[in-house]
């Protein structure tokens, strides 16, 4: 089979199309997502974002300068930024009727979070990656809890993960955080998969033991002079600490979405703020939050600073 190059007319298709292309079923892929053996994506259009990066303000600015301007979607303001060929970013607020608060460009991140990472706002489209933990069952993303990593993504981006951003401005002007109104069930219609995983899928001749790990693959997708080299072994571990960030947060939101009464009573101070270490330890003493039941990170102490950097 894969003696003949895999010839598609397409960059991405749905998980359907994609599946039927090999002669699979759409579980299959959603199954070599979960494993982290290939990206199942969601189609974004101008989602309001706030976006995480894994660095400090000067190695933004760098970072910053190296993007390129956007060239496939023109529906798109100046604003945005190539992240991959897939996942684009407007870098901006905007705030177009108060120019007084319009900010954009790499002004947007403006907020420590820790002592080595930087969030800012900004508007995703184009294809994002579904983190493989979002995945609670192989025929779609039950109660999806909306947060997204680079498609693609060549060399070591900073972008670490994207999150709704409108709660966290809610909660900032003193109402409530929620991210219910942001949750919801997504079935193989809202999934794709890309062109670059259907053809590594088909030079493996469907053996999964043949396909490789993705973090192990080379992804320069975006062609740069000056692009940096992939170191492998950061990529992976950049990789795995982003998934267990996010399979910590995705349990805390279920711990206190299921259990409500003694989240009010065991996690919440008199003065009504959130007390991260009883929160931290009872996500932790319930292994059925986790897939695998069991908790990715030891300490108690990192699952809430992990909590934390969500609700503060």
């Amino acid at each position: 089979m894969a003696d003949k190059e895999l010839k598609l007319p397409f960059s991405y298709c749905k998980i359907e199309r994609g599946a039927s292309i090999l002669g699979v079923n759409p579980t299959d892929l959603i199954n070599l997502a979960v494993l982290n053996k290939i990206e199942v994506c969601m189609m974004l259009r101008h989602f309001y974002s706030r976006v995480f990066l894994r660095a400090n303000f000067s190695e933004v600015k760098d970072w910053y300068g190296t993007l390129q301007l956007n060239s496939r979607w023109n529906y798109l303001a100046a604003t945005a930024r190539e992240i991959s060929n897939q996942s684009v970013i407007e870098f901006t607020n905007a705030m177009y009727n108060q120019p007084e608060k319009l900010i954009s460009g790499i002004d947007v991140f403006n907020e420590m979070e820790g002592s080595n990472h930087v969030t800012g706002v900004g508007f995703a489209s184009g294809l994002w990656r579904i983190m493989p933990e979002q995945f609670e069952g192989t025929n779609y993303v039950e109660r999806f809890f909306p947060s997204f990593s680079p498609c693609l993504t060549g060399g070591e981006s900073p972008v670490a993960q994207l999150m709704p951003a409108q709660p966290f401005e809610d909660f900032k002007n003193g109402k409530k955080f929620d991210f219910q109104d942001h949750i919801f069930t997504a079935s193989h219609d809202d999934l794709w998969v890309t062109s670059y995983d259907l053809k590594r899928i088909h030079r493996a001749e469907l053996d999964f033991d043949a396909l490789p790990d993705l973090g192990s693959v080379e992804r320069l997708d975006i062609e740069k002079t000056n692009k940096p080299e992939i170191n492998i072994r950061s990529e992976k571990a950049l990789e795995r600490h982003a998934r267990n960030e996010l399979i910590v947060i995705s349990a805390a939101f279920k711990y206190r979405e299921e259990n409500s009464e003694e989240f009010n009573s065991e996690c919440i101070k008199k003065d009504s703020s959130y007390n991260y270490s009883a929160w931290a330890r009872n996500v932790m003493d319930r292994v059925a939050l986790f897939p695998n039941q069991e908790c990715p990170v030891r300490s108690a102490d990192k699952v809430a600073h992990y909590i934390s950097k969500v609700f503060k």
